[in-house]
Protein backbone atom coordinates (compact mmCIF):
# COMPACT_ATOMS: atom_id res chain seq x y z
CA UNK A 1 0.00 0.00 0.00
CA UNK A 2 1.03 3.86 -0.65
CA UNK A 3 0.33 5.69 2.53
CA UNK A 4 0.09 9.05 3.18
CA UNK A 5 0.68 10.88 6.86
CA UNK A 6 -0.49 14.61 7.06
CA UNK A 7 0.73 15.84 10.46
CA UNK A 8 2.03 19.70 10.39
CA UNK A 9 3.08 19.75 13.50
CA UNK A 10 5.93 17.68 14.33
CA UNK A 11 6.90 18.25 18.17
CA UNK A 12 5.41 20.28 20.67
CA UNK A 13 6.69 24.21 20.73
CA UNK A 14 6.75 25.64 24.08
CA UNK A 15 5.07 29.48 24.43
CA UNK A 16 4.60 28.88 20.79
CA UNK A 17 8.08 29.17 19.83
CA UNK A 18 9.35 26.03 17.33
CA UNK A 19 12.64 25.25 17.53
CA UNK A 20 14.01 22.98 14.57
CA UNK A 21 15.75 20.34 16.07
CA UNK A 22 18.29 18.69 13.49
CA UNK A 23 16.32 15.53 13.27
CA UNK A 24 13.31 14.20 13.19
CA UNK A 25 14.25 10.46 13.50
CA UNK A 26 13.09 10.57 16.92
CA UNK A 27 9.73 12.56 17.06
CA UNK A 28 6.68 11.07 17.43
CA UNK A 29 5.40 10.77 13.67
CA UNK A 30 8.53 9.35 12.88
CA UNK A 31 8.25 6.22 14.44
CA UNK A 32 4.55 6.12 13.68
CA UNK A 33 5.39 5.95 9.80
CA UNK A 34 8.18 3.50 10.35
CA UNK A 35 5.54 1.32 11.51
CA UNK A 36 3.83 1.12 8.14
CA UNK A 37 7.51 0.98 6.65
CA UNK A 38 8.11 -2.11 8.66
CA UNK A 39 4.92 -3.68 7.17
CA UNK A 40 6.37 -3.33 3.93
CA UNK A 41 4.12 -0.44 2.94
CA UNK A 42 5.43 2.93 1.50
CA UNK A 43 5.09 6.14 3.03
CA UNK A 44 4.99 10.03 2.28
CA UNK A 45 4.59 12.24 5.59
CA UNK A 46 3.30 15.98 5.00
CA UNK A 47 4.49 18.54 7.62
CA UNK A 48 4.96 22.20 7.84
CA UNK A 49 8.26 23.86 6.84
CA UNK A 50 8.94 25.77 10.10
CA UNK A 51 9.46 22.16 11.92
CA UNK A 52 12.12 21.07 9.13
CA UNK A 53 15.50 19.47 10.59
CA UNK A 54 18.02 21.70 10.54
CA UNK A 55 20.61 18.69 9.93
CA UNK A 56 21.87 18.21 6.09
CA UNK A 57 22.07 14.76 5.94
CA UNK A 58 18.53 13.51 7.47
CA UNK A 59 17.77 9.66 6.06
CA UNK A 60 14.76 8.67 7.09
CA UNK A 61 12.60 5.38 5.33
CA UNK A 62 10.23 7.14 4.28
CA UNK A 63 9.26 10.47 1.92
CA UNK A 64 8.61 14.36 3.86
CA UNK A 65 7.11 17.22 1.88
CA UNK A 66 7.35 20.01 3.50
CA UNK A 67 4.76 23.00 3.23
CA UNK A 68 5.49 27.05 4.42
CA UNK A 69 2.46 28.09 6.18
CA UNK A 70 0.42 30.63 5.16
CA UNK A 71 -0.60 34.02 7.83
CA UNK A 72 1.87 32.63 10.67
CA UNK A 73 1.47 35.51 12.72
CA UNK A 74 -2.67 34.76 12.77
CA UNK A 75 -2.65 30.87 11.76
CA UNK A 76 0.59 30.38 14.25
CA UNK A 77 2.04 26.98 12.82
CA UNK A 78 2.84 25.82 16.24
CA UNK A 79 -1.06 25.67 16.92
CA UNK A 80 -2.96 25.71 13.47
CA UNK A 81 -0.95 25.80 10.68
CA UNK A 82 -2.21 26.86 6.57
CA UNK A 83 0.18 25.35 4.78
CA UNK A 84 0.62 27.18 1.50
CA UNK A 85 0.10 24.88 -1.46
CA UNK A 86 -1.02 21.48 -0.07
CA UNK A 87 -4.38 21.43 -1.01
CA UNK A 88 -2.90 21.73 -5.07
CA UNK A 89 -0.43 19.41 -4.00
CA UNK A 90 -3.19 16.84 -2.70
CA UNK A 91 -5.23 16.93 -5.86
CA UNK A 92 -1.98 15.82 -8.05
CA UNK A 93 -1.07 13.08 -5.83
CA UNK A 94 -3.98 11.76 -3.36
CA UNK A 95 -5.46 9.48 -5.76
CA UNK A 96 -2.03 7.14 -6.17
CA UNK A 97 -2.17 6.89 -2.19
CA UNK A 98 -4.30 4.14 -0.87
CA UNK A 99 -4.55 5.35 2.58
CA UNK A 100 -4.64 8.59 3.74
CA UNK A 101 -4.06 9.57 7.62
CA UNK A 102 -4.39 13.07 8.95
CA UNK A 103 -4.09 14.03 12.80
CA UNK A 104 -6.92 15.73 14.64
CA UNK A 105 -10.16 16.95 13.23
CA UNK A 106 -9.44 20.97 14.56
CA UNK A 107 -6.69 21.16 11.89
CA UNK A 108 -6.76 23.07 8.47
CA UNK A 109 -4.85 20.62 6.66
CA UNK A 110 -7.31 17.92 7.98
CA UNK A 111 -9.81 20.14 6.66
CA UNK A 112 -8.03 20.62 3.15
CA UNK A 113 -7.75 16.39 3.30
CA UNK A 114 -11.00 16.27 4.04
CA UNK A 115 -12.28 18.15 1.04
CA UNK A 116 -9.91 17.15 -1.84
CA UNK A 117 -9.32 12.95 -1.00
CA UNK A 118 -12.71 12.02 1.58
CA UNK A 119 -12.89 8.17 0.40
CA UNK A 120 -9.14 7.92 1.19
CA UNK A 121 -9.11 9.81 4.67
CA UNK A 122 -8.88 8.78 8.18
CA UNK A 123 -8.75 11.46 10.72
CA UNK A 124 -6.26 10.22 13.86
CA UNK A 125 -7.53 11.94 17.03
CA UNK A 126 -5.47 13.02 19.86
CA UNK A 127 -7.54 15.97 21.43
CA UNK A 128 -9.89 14.67 24.10
CA UNK A 129 -10.46 18.77 25.33
CA UNK A 130 -11.05 21.86 23.57
CA UNK A 131 -8.05 23.90 23.15
CA UNK A 132 -8.03 26.59 25.41
CA UNK A 133 -6.84 29.46 22.61
CA UNK A 134 -9.31 32.36 22.74
CA UNK A 135 -11.36 30.79 25.71
CA UNK A 136 -12.04 27.82 23.60
CA UNK A 137 -14.20 29.24 21.40
CA UNK A 138 -12.49 28.35 17.99
CA UNK A 139 -12.57 25.03 18.88
CA UNK A 140 -15.99 24.65 20.28
CA UNK A 141 -17.28 26.69 16.31
CA UNK A 142 -14.94 23.98 14.34
CA UNK A 143 -16.00 20.40 16.07
CA UNK A 144 -19.82 21.63 16.53
CA UNK A 145 -19.56 22.85 12.77
CA UNK A 146 -16.82 22.34 10.81
CA UNK A 147 -16.49 18.67 11.63
CA UNK A 148 -20.28 17.58 10.98
CA UNK A 149 -20.51 19.41 8.03
CA UNK A 150 -17.22 18.62 5.96
CA UNK A 151 -16.06 15.86 7.99
CA UNK A 152 -19.53 13.52 7.69
CA UNK A 153 -18.60 10.39 7.20
CA UNK A 154 -15.06 9.88 7.64
CA UNK A 155 -13.68 7.69 10.18
CA UNK A 156 -12.07 9.57 13.02
CA UNK A 157 -9.94 6.93 14.88
CA UNK A 158 -8.73 8.13 18.55
CA UNK A 159 -5.42 7.80 20.42
CA UNK A 160 -6.92 7.46 23.58
CA UNK A 161 -10.51 6.15 25.70
CA UNK A 162 -10.88 10.06 26.40
CA UNK A 163 -9.97 11.07 22.72
CA UNK A 164 -12.68 8.50 22.05
CA UNK A 165 -15.68 10.49 23.76
CA UNK A 166 -14.57 13.52 23.37
CA UNK A 167 -15.03 13.06 19.49
CA UNK A 168 -18.18 11.11 19.48
CA UNK A 169 -19.89 14.43 20.81
CA UNK A 170 -19.53 15.83 17.01
CA UNK A 171 -19.51 12.33 14.99
CA UNK A 172 -20.96 9.48 14.56
CA UNK A 173 -18.63 7.70 13.06
CA UNK A 174 -15.97 7.46 15.42
CA UNK A 175 -13.47 3.91 15.80
CA UNK A 176 -14.31 1.92 18.83
CA UNK A 177 -10.60 0.66 17.81
CA UNK A 178 -8.15 3.12 19.22
CA UNK A 179 -4.75 3.73 18.19
CA UNK A 180 -1.69 4.60 20.22
CA UNK A 181 0.81 6.81 18.71
CA UNK A 182 3.34 3.27 18.90
CA UNK A 183 7.16 2.92 20.11
CA UNK A 184 9.93 1.44 18.56
CA UNK A 185 10.11 -2.27 19.74
CA UNK A 186 13.18 -2.64 18.29
CA UNK A 187 15.16 0.03 20.82
CA UNK A 188 12.49 -0.19 23.42
CA UNK A 189 11.94 -3.73 25.12
CA UNK A 190 11.60 -5.01 28.42
CA UNK A 191 14.40 -6.62 30.73
CA UNK A 192 14.19 -9.43 33.19
CA UNK A 193 16.65 -6.71 35.64
CA UNK A 194 15.97 -3.28 37.39
CA UNK A 195 17.99 -1.34 38.83
CA UNK A 196 16.95 0.71 42.08
CA UNK A 197 16.03 3.71 40.26
CA UNK A 198 13.21 5.62 39.01
CA UNK A 199 12.99 7.84 36.16
CA UNK A 200 11.59 11.35 34.22
CA UNK A 201 11.65 11.60 31.03
CA UNK A 202 10.28 15.37 30.08
CA UNK A 203 11.05 18.69 29.00
CA UNK A 204 12.19 20.56 31.76
CA UNK A 205 9.59 23.00 31.74
CA UNK A 206 6.79 24.40 34.22
CA UNK A 207 3.84 22.68 33.27
CA UNK A 208 5.73 19.01 33.87
CA UNK A 209 5.98 19.71 37.61
CA UNK A 210 9.01 17.77 38.06
CA UNK A 211 10.20 20.14 40.72
CA UNK A 212 7.14 18.61 42.75
CA UNK A 213 8.91 14.83 41.52
CA UNK A 214 12.01 15.64 43.06
CA UNK A 215 10.39 16.62 46.39
CA UNK A 216 8.52 13.62 46.39
CA UNK A 217 11.78 11.34 45.70
CA UNK A 218 13.55 13.43 48.16
CA UNK A 219 11.21 12.11 51.09
CA UNK A 220 11.52 8.67 49.98
CA UNK A 221 15.35 8.86 49.90
CA UNK A 222 15.08 10.05 53.52
CA UNK A 223 13.96 6.91 54.88
CA UNK A 224 16.43 3.83 55.71
CA UNK A 225 15.16 1.36 53.68
CA UNK A 226 15.53 3.29 50.48
CA UNK A 227 18.46 5.95 50.81
CA UNK A 228 20.45 4.48 47.98
CA UNK A 229 17.47 4.53 45.52
CA UNK A 230 18.60 6.98 42.73
CA UNK A 231 16.41 8.82 40.06
CA UNK A 232 17.44 9.57 36.35
CA UNK A 233 15.89 13.22 34.82
CA UNK A 234 16.44 12.61 31.13
CA UNK A 235 15.61 16.29 28.83
CA UNK A 236 16.02 19.65 28.33
CA UNK A 237 14.40 22.82 29.23
CA UNK A 238 14.32 26.41 30.53
CA UNK A 239 14.02 25.02 33.97
CA UNK A 240 17.52 23.14 34.16
CA UNK A 241 19.35 25.21 36.18
CA UNK A 242 16.76 26.44 38.82
CA UNK A 243 16.19 22.41 38.98
CA UNK A 244 19.98 21.39 39.78
CA UNK A 245 19.68 24.05 42.55
CA UNK A 246 16.91 22.19 44.15
CA UNK A 247 18.76 19.05 44.15
CA UNK A 248 21.55 20.40 45.79
CA UNK A 249 19.34 22.32 48.07
CA UNK A 250 18.04 19.24 49.31
CA UNK A 251 21.37 17.32 49.73
CA UNK A 252 20.80 14.44 47.13
CA UNK A 253 22.78 15.70 44.48
CA UNK A 254 24.67 12.22 44.58
CA UNK A 255 20.99 10.64 44.10
CA UNK A 256 19.56 12.90 41.02
CA UNK A 257 21.37 12.60 37.61
CA UNK A 258 20.33 15.20 34.84
CA UNK A 259 21.35 13.62 31.51
CA UNK A 260 19.87 16.18 29.11
CA UNK A 261 18.29 15.15 26.24
CA UNK A 262 18.80 11.44 25.30
CA UNK A 263 18.49 9.66 22.02
CA UNK A 264 15.81 6.88 21.95
CA UNK A 265 18.99 4.40 21.20
CA UNK A 266 20.38 6.03 24.77
CA UNK A 267 17.10 6.36 26.56
CA UNK A 268 16.03 2.97 25.96
CA UNK A 269 18.64 1.05 28.96
CA UNK A 270 17.85 3.61 31.36
CA UNK A 271 14.09 2.99 30.46
CA UNK A 272 13.72 -0.56 30.86
CA UNK A 273 15.70 -0.77 33.89
CA UNK A 274 13.91 2.20 36.29
CA UNK A 275 11.33 0.95 38.69
CA UNK A 276 8.77 3.37 37.27
CA UNK A 277 8.23 6.70 35.08
CA UNK A 278 7.55 9.30 37.23
CA UNK A 279 4.90 11.85 35.55
CA UNK A 280 2.85 14.44 37.46
CA UNK A 281 2.02 16.58 34.90
CA UNK A 282 -0.44 19.99 34.58
CA UNK A 283 -1.08 19.79 31.01
CA UNK A 284 -1.08 16.73 28.91
CA UNK A 285 -2.36 14.48 26.61
CA UNK A 286 -1.28 10.97 24.87
CA UNK A 287 2.62 11.28 26.53
CA UNK A 288 4.75 9.51 23.89
CA UNK A 289 7.08 8.71 27.10
CA UNK A 290 4.53 6.65 28.81
CA UNK A 291 3.76 4.06 25.76
CA UNK A 292 7.57 4.05 25.50
CA UNK A 293 7.81 3.25 29.32
CA UNK A 294 5.35 0.21 29.48
CA UNK A 295 6.85 -0.85 26.22
CA UNK A 296 10.07 -1.27 28.19
CA UNK A 297 8.27 -3.34 30.70
CA UNK A 298 8.50 -0.48 33.00
CA UNK A 299 5.77 0.70 35.57
CA UNK A 300 3.89 4.36 35.03
CA UNK A 301 3.32 6.00 38.47
CA UNK A 302 1.10 9.46 37.17
CA UNK A 303 -1.73 11.54 38.33
CA UNK A 304 -5.08 11.54 35.80
CA UNK A 305 -3.63 14.13 33.33
CA UNK A 306 -2.10 12.27 31.07
CA UNK A 307 -5.16 10.92 28.27
CA UNK A 308 -3.88 7.13 28.70
CA UNK A 309 -4.09 7.32 32.80
CA UNK A 310 -7.33 5.18 32.46
CA UNK A 311 -5.67 2.85 30.73
CA UNK A 312 -2.82 2.42 32.95
CA UNK A 313 -5.40 2.07 35.81
CA UNK A 314 -7.36 -0.60 34.04
CA UNK A 315 -4.61 -2.77 33.35
CA UNK A 316 -2.41 -2.48 36.36
CA UNK A 317 0.34 -0.67 34.74
CA UNK A 318 0.97 1.65 37.50
CA UNK A 319 -0.04 4.00 39.74
CA UNK A 320 -2.50 6.38 39.32
CA UNK A 321 -3.47 9.26 41.66
CA UNK A 322 -3.67 12.61 42.04
CA UNK A 323 -1.43 14.26 44.40
CA UNK A 324 0.57 10.84 44.38
CA UNK A 325 3.73 10.87 47.08
CA UNK A 326 6.46 8.89 48.55
CA UNK A 327 3.96 6.12 50.06
CA UNK A 328 3.14 5.35 46.11
CA UNK A 329 6.37 5.29 45.52
CA UNK A 330 7.01 2.63 47.91
CA UNK A 331 4.13 0.92 46.71
CA UNK A 332 5.71 1.24 43.16
CA UNK A 333 9.17 -0.72 44.53
CA UNK A 334 6.57 -3.13 46.19
CA UNK A 335 4.08 -4.25 43.03
CA UNK A 336 6.68 -4.10 40.61
CA UNK A 337 6.81 -7.75 39.75
CA UNK A 338 3.23 -7.40 38.81
CA UNK A 339 2.96 -4.28 37.31
CA UNK A 340 6.54 -4.95 35.26
CA UNK A 341 4.41 -8.42 34.06
CA UNK A 342 1.34 -6.43 33.15
CA UNK A 343 3.15 -4.18 30.88
CA UNK A 344 5.59 -6.48 29.05
CA UNK A 345 1.80 -7.86 28.36
CA UNK A 346 0.18 -4.86 27.05
CA UNK A 347 3.03 -3.21 25.43
CA UNK A 348 3.58 -5.82 22.64
CA UNK A 349 0.01 -3.59 21.03
CA UNK A 350 1.70 -0.21 21.67
CA UNK A 351 4.42 -1.07 19.02
CA UNK A 352 4.53 0.97 16.18
CA UNK A 353 4.19 -1.95 14.00
CA UNK A 354 0.92 -3.33 16.15
CA UNK A 355 -0.62 0.59 15.82
CA UNK A 356 0.04 0.69 12.09
CA UNK A 357 -1.71 -2.65 11.96
CA UNK A 358 -4.69 -1.72 13.77
CA UNK A 359 -4.88 1.58 11.16
CA UNK A 360 -4.78 -0.54 8.22
CA UNK A 361 -7.54 -2.93 8.90
CA UNK A 362 -9.86 0.48 10.04
CA UNK A 363 -10.88 1.55 6.67
CA UNK A 364 -12.48 -2.12 5.96
CA UNK A 365 -14.86 -1.66 8.92
CA UNK A 366 -16.15 1.63 7.88
CA UNK A 367 -19.38 0.10 6.09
Amino acid sequence: MKILIINCILSTAEHGVIVPKESISDCMISTFARGFVELGHQVTLLASEEFKPTGSDEQLPFDVVYFPSIAPRVFKPSLLPWPRGMRAWLKHHASSYDLVVASESFQISTLIAARVCPERLLIWQEMDRHQRLMHKLPSKFWNNAIVPLFMRGITIVPRSEPAKQFMRRYSRHVSDVIVDHGTNAHVLYPSDEHDNAFIVVSQLVKRKNVDHIIDKFARLVSLEPYCNYRLDIIGEGDQRQELEQQVAGLGISDKVTFHGFLSHERLAEPLRRSLALLVDTSNDLNMVTIAEAITSGTPVVTNTVPSTSSFIAANGLGIVRDGWDENDLIQAITNYDAMHEACVREGKELTNVACARKMIEIPSKKS
